[in-house]
């Protein structure tokens, strides 16, 4: 299994809104029935928003990327996404070595 975990830099006080945008987003794409998640820090830096998605394989994430930048719903979500948030951040895949 691959971890794809995207961390977001965002605006000063702005991260509720872009924890809500988020929401919608992972609520909008019905396609995707894998566990997601998000996070914001307890401590550690501020103005962070980090998100998780699963996928089975390289080419799984691929393919739900291009699915979902496809819609037009993308298209309206970035727009408001790059109004929270700033430049930077980071987008990582992490293959599961292990799980007890």
């Amino acid at each position: 299994m691959l971890v794809n975990r995207r961390t977001f830099n965002v605006k000063n006080g702005r991260t509720d809104e872009a924890v809500a945008l988020l929401k919608e987003a992972i609520a909008q794409f019905t396609t995707y029935t894998r566990d997601s998640r998000i996070y914001t820090p307890e401590t550690g830096s501020f103005d962070v928003v980090a998100v998780e998605w699963e996928y089975e394989t390289l080419e799984e994430y691929e393919r739900r990327w291009a699915e979902w930048g496809a819609t037009p719903e993308a298209a309206t979500f970035l727009e408001q996404w790059y109004a929270v948030t700033e430049r930077g951040g980071a987008n990582e895949i992490w293959h599961l070595a292990a799980q007890s």
